[in-house]
């Protein structure tokens, strides 16, 4: 429907109080007059006023309600609402394109319609309303790159906790086997030498069973940082599963595996892992098995023959360090 100039009158407080129209001369008659071929609509719950199937020629400047910014319907939460006082169309209107996102109205709405033609008069007849839509845009700009700032931040997140272990903070078995995989074929291509150290536990199990599951938690957090803290910045550590871990070593020899291993060994007997429920926990010890990258070795090949060096420093009394065999001390 046309609004009548009594309408106007009695809403140019209404209207002073819009972004488009804010500090602008509403008594202006060039104004008052392209005003006059606008219209208020009332929209019903769940109508759609903006489509990304269909061209857009009006721009809505909400004044009761709200309305909902979808990528599509079929989205429960909306990525944005609009509330009274700014308006959506614009930039459809702009770049003459189709809409990029479904607009509709999450509850009983009224807007102010103006089409794309008396939009552009209204612009060329005030400046402060060049100026206001200008503002609009540069705002909506801002809001898109804050979500694709925060789109990004979420992605990183997520790619964060997908190679995280969430208990110990270290690289979890996924990453493992991709990095570590990774860096045997560098050294294999460049002959240089690498060294892979499995780790585990000591008698976690007994200690899981007597102190309580919390309890292990912490002793693995414990053993997690103590192995960290002396590597150096190229070495890789993660978490292999339950409580054995890994550590790769580039352009290691077997004989300086020893002494990191060892160093490891030592660093994690000493280890406090502090105290729980009023009681003070126990230190524990790991066992260490070390295997030297061999021509043609792939990771799983590296892994089993670490396990089994590691399996024999459990046989022959834990808490100390096993070299494959067969692995020459200056390969």
């Amino acid at each position: 429907m046309q609004v009548e100039a009594s309408t106007i009158e009695h809403d140019k407080l209404l209207l002073s109080r819009l972004q488009l129209f804010r500090n602008v001369d509403l008594d202006n008659a060039a104004l008052f007059d392209l005003l006059n071929q606008c219209e208020y609509r009332q929209l019903a719950k769940d109508e759609v006023v903006l489509s990304t199937e269909a061209e857009n020629h009006y721009l809505y400047i909400l004044l009761k309600g709200r309305l909902a910014i979808q990528l599509n319907e079929h989205e429960d939460i909306p990525l944005a609402t609009v509330e009274p006082g700014e308006c959506v169309g614009e930039m459809s209107i702009i770049d003459s394109r189709v809409p990029s996102a479904l607009v509709s109205a999450l509850e009983e709405t009224q807007v102010l319609v103006i089409e794309q033609d008396i939009l552009w008069r209204m612009v060329s007849v005030s400046h402060e309303i060049a100026r206001n839509l200008l503002y609009i845009m540069s705002e909506r700009v801002r809001y898109s790159n804050l979500v694709i700032a925060d789109s990004l931040e979420m992605q990183r997140k997520y790619q964060r906790f997908a190679s995280t272990d969430a208990l110990t903070g270290l690289h979890n078995r996924g990453w493992m086997d991709d990095a570590f995989d990774r860096e045997i074929k560098r050294s294999e291509r460049d002959e240089l030498p690498l060294a892979l150290i499995m780790i585990d536990v000591d008698r976690f199990k007994n200690y899981n069973d007597e102190y309580g599951h919390l309890a292990g938690d912490q002793v693995l957090i414990t053993v997690a940082d103590a192995i960290r803290s002396p590597l150096r910045p190229n070495d890789m550590v993660a978490r292999f599963g339950g409580e054995e871990f890994a550590v790769l070593l580039p352009e290691t020899t077997v004989s300086n595996a020893e002494i990191i291993a060892e160093r490891l060994r030592d660093h994690v007997a000493k280890a406090d892992p502090g105290v729980l429920d009023s009681r003070r926990l126990p230190a524990v010890t790991i066992s260490l098995g070390i295997a030297g990258r061999q021509p043609g070795y792939s990771l799983d090949m590296m892994i089993a023959a670490a396990d089994v060096a590691m399996y024999h420093a459990k046989r022959n009394g834990r808490n100390r360090v096993e070299v494959a065999a067969n692995v020459s001390l200056d390969h």
